[in-house]
């Protein structure tokens, strides 16, 4: 039997985080959404030349039938009812605002390093889209979720990983999972 996970939240949550831990605990395939939006065409800017949310559909259910047991980390999954359909669970990550917000940075840094600082060549892309994650209502997510018609496992994303993996395994084998 398959079994196909999203894993959600807002930025800053830790959704690739978790996504890549729990798929790797459970040898399922992983697929983050940033993947199939950014094509990585420009090895100085992996966020250049982004694809349309029509153009990803395809990419996903692509994805999707290839694997049998299959995580998938996104923001949320608004992808209609053909896509929905695929997945057994929902994972939502929780994290407050002000955290998220300085995780989001971090990660820039990490990433980019003084590029996207001021004078940097990446700074203004970088600033407008801390502006962006800043914007997105808290309830974003939550409003998505209940769209849904599979289970939705709640997680504390400021908890470790290892712990969040165990709760939500748990809960799989308590509503019938493997």
């Amino acid at each position: 039997m398959f079994m196909r996970i999203m894993v959600c939240g807002l930025n800053g949550t830790g959704k690739s985080t978790l996504g890549k831990a729990l798929a790797e605990k459970l040898h399922f395939h992983f697929t983050d959404n940033e993947d199939l939006y950014f094509s990585k065409s420009d090895p100085d800017y992996v966020y250049a030349s982004p694809r349309t949310k029509e153009e990803v559909r395809p990419l996903l259910l692509q994805e999707i039938k290839a694997h049998e047991n299959f995580v998938f980390a996104s923001v949320k999954g608004d992808y209609e009812d053909n896509v929905y359909s695929f997945f057994q669970y929902v994972v939502f990550i929780y994290v407050p605002r002000d955290i998220r917000l300085q995780r989001v940075k971090n990660r820039s840094f990490q990433k980019f390093g003084n590029r996207m600082l001021p004078g940097g060549d990446l700074f203004e892309q970088e600033e407008n889209f801390f502006r962006l994650v800043s914007s997105r209502p808290e309830n974003t997510v939550e409003e998505w979720i209940k769209a849904l018609r599979c289970p939705v496992i709640r997680i504390d994303g400021t908890k470790p990983v290892e712990d969040n993996i165990k709760i939500i395994v748990r809960k799989i084998h308590s509503t019938g999972g493997r």
